[in-house]
């Protein structure tokens, strides 16, 4: 793994293809957008998107940081997954589309669901990159499934504060709260199905340029 760092940090950038500037670009202005969001989040002391926002971003430098290389970027499509909830959120707040659509409350319920997956799916990236763990794919799969599940549960439980010290009503009806845990269900099951079928289908090529090239192979070794 170390050699592979000090490889990718000699790597100039004239030697990359326009398609891995292109998806580098698309990647951070994803994780720009995820920024001044929670940047936005915090002037409104929103502090529970700002907790979200500043974890997302963190798993999302993690790589570049460690390995000095702006190119180890999460793939732009990941990246977009981890904004979308926040801009619904930001979006939501002015309560002018939930108010007049709505799917739209549920629409922002299956993006969070997707959101926290991938966080989930982030998560096994990194154990798998930075520590001793490996996990073979059902198990990151339902990995991905318990994670996004018992966050949700944990964000519901902020929310329920949130509405007590601040006087709003972002947790909603009973009924409200038993829809979110069911979109975050199927968007958990969803999406840990997606990322399997995901890293399964992406080329060789792009997968070891992401450091993704052995993620949820358990070798002989490991398992001994």
């Amino acid at each position: 793994m170390s050699k592979d760092r000090g490889s990718a940090r000699r790597v100039p950038l004239a030697s990359r293809t326009p398609e891995q500037v292109v998806e580098a670009e698309l990647s951070w202005i994803c994780s720009l957008v995820l920024f001044f969001c929670t940047v936005y989040n915090l002037l409104k002391l929103d502090m529970l998107w700002v907790a979200f926002g500043v974890a997302a971003i963190s798993l999302y430098i993690l790589p570049v940081v460690s390995m000095r290389d702006p190119f180890k970027a999460l793939p732009w499509e990941m990246a977009l997954l981890l904004s979308a909830p926040v801009l619904l959120h930001i979006t939501v707040s002015s309560h002018a589309f939930s108010e007049n659509l709505a799917f739209w409350d549920d629409l922002s319920s299956l993006a969070f669901a997707f959101s926290l997956s991938t966080l989930g799916f982030l998560l096994t990236i990194e154990l798998h990159m930075y520590t001793e763990v490996r996990m073979n794919r059902a198990f990151a799969v339902m990995f991905v499934i318990v994670f996004t599940l018992a966050v949700s549960g944990f964000w519901q439980v902020g929310e329920y504060f949130g509405d007590q010290i601040y006087g709003t009503h972002y947790q909603g009806t009973n009924d409200d709260v038993m829809k979110g845990f069911l979109w975050t269900l199927v968007g958990g099951i969803l999406m840990g199905t997606v990322y399997d079928l995901y890293l399964r289908a992406m080329p060789d090529r792009r997968r070891k340029s992401f450091g993704l090239a052995h993620l949820w192979e358990v070798s002989r070794r490991s398992r001994d």
